[in-house]
C-alpha cells in the first residue's frame, strides 16, 4: 500500500523547517567557554566555504556540498560533543537515523536529492574519497579558525588552548601551510596583549577644536597625531599596498566606507609603528569600529571627549560661515546640522572603564580649553604609568 502524502508532505517545506533548526542549534563544544556560540549552520557554512579552496585534483563543488551536508543529521539528534563520552559507534548510529529521517522528508518531493544528501553524509563519514578527506580536514580547520576568533573577541581572557589539539588532524600540505600562518597570527596577537599600545582617542563633534588641541599637545609632549582618514589616504597612494586601489575607490565615494576590518588593521599597524603616545583624532565614529579595534588592537583605551554647548557650537558655525562668505543664511544652517555629536553607543562604551575617559568642556577660549586638555593628558599618562607598575608587581 502506497504511503499517503498531504500537499505539505509533497513540498520541500518539512525538510526546510528541519534544516532551519541548525540555525538555532549551538555548537555545544564552545558552550563551556562562550555564552552564545556559533550555530551548527554557521559552522557548516564555514566548512562549505573551505571546500572552495580544495587542492588541485579535488572536486570543489563536491567538497562544498559535503561541507554543507556533513552535519545535517544534527538537526534531528543534536550536536553531540566529544567530551560527552558517547561511543563512536553509538553516535554514528544515532546520526545515521537522523540523516535517514531527513532523506524521508524529501522522498516525495525530490527523492534523488534526498538520496544525494544521504550519500554525501555517508561519504563524509567514511572519509575515503579525496573530497571527504579534505572536508573532514576543513571541519577541523574551521574549528581552529573559530577558536582564534573567540580568543580575539574575548581579548585572550578565555583559555581555548585545548582546541589546538586539532592541529594533528591537519595533514594536507595546503592545510599545514594555512595552519602555520594561523598559529603565527595567534602568537603575534597574544604577544601584543602583553603590551599596552600608548594611544588616546580624541573625539567630539565637528568644530570643537580637536585638531587645534592635539596640535598644542604635540608641541608640549613627544606625541604623534594620527587620523584614520590620513592612514587610509596614505595607503591609497602606496603602489606597493595590496588593497591600494580598493581603498582609493572607497575614498572617492561619499557613501562608501572602507571595510571596517581592513581600516582597523591599518590603523593598528600605524599606532604600533612607534613607542611614543599617539593621539587618534575623530576615532572611533561608530560602535563597530570600536568593537573591531578592541578585538584586534587593544581592549581598553584612553579617550578625551571634547564637548561644547549647542549655543557655543552655533556661534562657531556662524563665525565659520561669515569667514567663508556664507553669511547667516541657509548655508550656515546646513553647516550647523553637520555638527554631529559622537555616536552615543561609542561614548557610553568608552565611559564604562573607570580612569580611561576624560570629558572636557570647550565653551571657553582655546587657551582655557587647552589647560583642561593638557591636565587630562597628564592624568592619563600618570594613570597608565600606575597601571604599568601595578602589573609588574603581579
Amino acid at each position: 500500500m502506497e504511503p499517503i502524502y498531504s500537499e505539505l508532505d509533497a513540498s520541500p517545506l518539512p525538510f526546510l523547517h528541519l534544516m532551519g533548526r541548525l540555525k538555532e542549534l549551538p555548537r555545544t563544544g564552545w558552550k563551556r567557554f562562550i555564552a552564545n556560540p556559533e550555530s551548527v549552520a554557521a559552522h557548516s557554512w564555514g566548512v562549505s566555504v573551505l571546500g572552495m579552496f580544495a587542492p588541485d585534483g579535488v572536486d570543489i563543488e563536491k567538497c562544498e556540498f559535503l561541507g554543507m551536508c556533513h552535519d545535517f543529521a544534527e538537526a534531528v539528534v543534536g550536536d553531540i560533543p566529544t567530551y560527552a563520552g558517547m561511543p563512536k559507534e553509538r553516535k554514528h548510529k544515532k546520526e545515521d537515523f537522523g540523516i535517514r529521517y531527513a532523506e524521508t522528508l524529501l522522498k516525495h518531493f525530490n527523492p534523488i536529492l534526498g538520496a544525494k544528501i544521504r550519500a554525501a553524509w555517508e561519504e563524509y563519514e567514511a572519509g575515503v574519497t579525496p573530497e571527504a578527506r579534505w572536508v573532514r580536514e576543513a571541519d577541523k580547520l574551521d574549528c581552529l579558525i573559530k577558536a582564534f576568533d573567540y580568543e580575539l573577541q574575548t581579548h585572550g581572557e578565555k583559555d581555548l588552548e585545548e582546541f589546538q589539539s586539532l592541529t594533528s588532524k591537519i595533514t594536507s600540505e595546503e592545510g599545514k601551510a594555512w595552519l602555520r600562518l594561523l598559529q603565527e597570527e595567534r602568537k603575534a596577537h597574544f604577544s601584543r596583549l602583553k603590551q599596552r599600545a600608548p594611544v588616546i582617542f580624541v573625539i567630539g563633534a565637528s568644530g570643537v577644536g580637536k585638531k587645534t588641541q592635539c596640535a598644542l599637545l604635540s608641541k608640549d609632549f613627544v606625541i604623534r597625531r594620527i587620523s584614520l582618514d590620513q592612514v587610509l589616504d596614505e595607503k591609497s597612494r602606496d603602489p606597493t599596498y595590496l588593497h591600494a586601489q580598493y581603498v582609493k575607490d572607497c575614498l572617492a565615494e561619499e557613501d562608501v566606507d572602507v571595510a571596517t576590518e581592513l581600516a582597523i588593521n591599518l590603523l593598528g599597524r600605524k599606532i604600533n609603528e612607534g613607542n611614543t603616545w599617539s593621539l587618534v583624532l575623530g576615532f572611533p565614529e561608530r560602535i563597530e569600529q570600536l568593537v573591531e579595534f578592541e578585538k584586534k588592537v587593544q581592549k581598553t583605551n584612553y579617550t578625551i571627549l571634547l564637548k561644547c554647548s549647542a549655543e557655543q557650537m552655533h556661534q562657531r558655525v556662524e563665525k565659520l560661515g561669515s569667514s567663508s562668505g556664507a553669511g547667516n543664511g541657509p548655508d550656515v544652517t546646513k553647516e550647523f546640522q553637520n555638527f554631529q555629536t559622537p555616536n552615543a553607543d561609542v561614548e557610553n562604551h568608552l565611559k564604562a572603564v573607570e580612569g580611561y575617559f576624560k570629558e572636557i568642556n570647550c565653551d571657553g577660549s582655546m587657551e582655557e580649553t587647552y589647560g583642561f586638555v593638557k591636565k587630562a593628558f597628564e592624568e592619563i599618562i600618570q594613570h597608565a604609568e600606575t597601571e604599568k607598575q601595578s602589573s609588574m608587581v603581579y
